[in-house]
């Protein structure tokens, strides 16, 4: 075994959506290679990490040098981004794109 893969764990084979979620139930997710459904929805990935907490599920999932690195919670939960309102109040403390 090389020192990578010792450092790095190896990939494991590519597994259905509704298997991940029966292995992991209401937990956050990290998945690449993903195939998708003609809808949009998930049908298959290779699982790169889980944990209850999407901020622990990121922070393992850290190894992977795949940049298309996909979190998804198995209970359907959104992942909620930070939201900025710009309004005349707050406009002139971001700077206009060059």
């Amino acid at each position: 075994m090389s020192a990578a893969e010792k450092i790095a764990p190896s990939r494991a084979e590519s597994l259905a959506w509704t298997e991940i979620c029966r292995r992991f139930p209401d937990e956050w997710v990290c998945l690449v290679e993903i195939q998708h459904e003609p809808d949009g929805s998930i049908q298959s990935a290779q699982l790169v990490s889980h944990h209850r907490s999407v901020k622990v599920a990121l922070q393992l999932c850290s190894w992977s040098a795949d940049p298309m690195v996909v979190c998804a919670h198995t209970g359907g939960r959104k992942l909620r981004l930070p939201r900025i309102e710009v309004t005349d109040e707050n406009r002139d403390s971001f700077r206009p794109r060059r």
